[in-house]
């Protein structure tokens, strides 16, 4: 996993959603400054590299934005997973 310190506006984007990581569809996670080595984010942003491998590229794009208008971002089960991976618990929650 690729991890880079955001900035321009992937800095923009991540401090507007109050984010303190994005993972992209080109395999690398962008996170806030200071946060490069906090495991437990970096835990979060791999289960979605995992998810966009596992799914596909376009199928996870549509399940997630589907999702998110339908269940929130926090019972996003694409969210649920990856929360369940950044408290190191193991499959789905």
């Amino acid at each position: 996993m690729k991890v880079k310190t955001a900035r321009g506006l992937i800095l923009a984007y991540l401090k507007l959603c109050g984010f303190k990581g994005w993972t992209s569809f080109w395999n690398t996670v962008y996170v806030m400054p200071g946060w490069e080595n906090h495991q437990p984010l970096l835990r979060h942003e791999a289960k979605h590299l995992e998810q966009i491998e596992r799914d596909g590229r376009l199928v996870f794009a549509v399940r997630y934005l589907w999702w998110l208008v339908c269940y929130g971002y926090l019972a996003n089960p694409y969210e649920i997973e990856a929360r369940a991976a950044e408290a190191g618990q193991k499959g789905l929650a």
